[in-house]
């Protein structure tokens, strides 16, 4: 299958999948990211804002909000993608692809930890997103540090059709597994 059949196919399932499972799924995810996190020496993590069903971390976000943390969530300016600070879910506008992003224009691309949806990912880490590249050329011209993928395990595919710039992660979190990349 192409990525763009692979991409049709998996975010139809996650647009059909129930509300009441949407919402258990996301919380399974994000208690084995808060796990996962305390764990790591980080004075900054970057996240996303979730759109089209995708892992809930808004949760996660608000209690990061309350810490010492520097939290950061995706700008979207032209072909690129940059990290702006939040320092509340409050202080957000609306981008052109209708997702919730910082106002501020404080960014840094000296972030210790990433956290990335995807439509799918592989057993290898690789990933689908919805096909803009943002992420890809983000970490073409920042450093790459410590990167978390989370999706439903149903979005957990054999394998991905990849590129040489293609992002791959170091540990995929899902509802039921954490699979990390040797």
């Amino acid at each position: 299958m192409t990525k763009k059949e692979i991409r049709e196919m998996i975010l139809k399932k996650r647009l059909d999948l129930d509300q009441e499972k949407y919402e258990e799924y996301s919380q399974k995810i994000v208690e084995k990211l808060r796990s996962q996190i305390k764990k790591m020496d980080f004075g900054s993590i970057a996240l996303y804002y979730p759109i089209n069903k995708e892992v809930d971390v808004l949760p996660l976000i608000g209690e990061l909000l309350k810490t010492q943390k520097k939290v950061y969530l995706p700008k979207v300016l032209g072909k690129q993608m940059k990290m702006g600070r939040v320092k509340s879910l409050d202080r957000l506008v609306k981008s052109k692809f209708n997702i919730p992003e910082p106002i501020d224009e404080e960014f840094s691309s000296k972030i210790d930890l990433y956290v990335i949806p995807a439509i799918a990912y592989d057993f290898k880490g690789y990933r689908i997103g919805y096909g803009g590249g943002y992420y890809d050329r983000y970490f073409l011209q920042n450093p790459k540090t410590y990167l978390i993928g989370v999706i439903f395990n149903f979005q957990l595919i054999d394998s991905v059709p990849t590129h040489p710039n293609d992002l791959q992660v170091d540990l995929i979190i899902t509802e039921k597994n954490e699979i990390e990349m040797k």
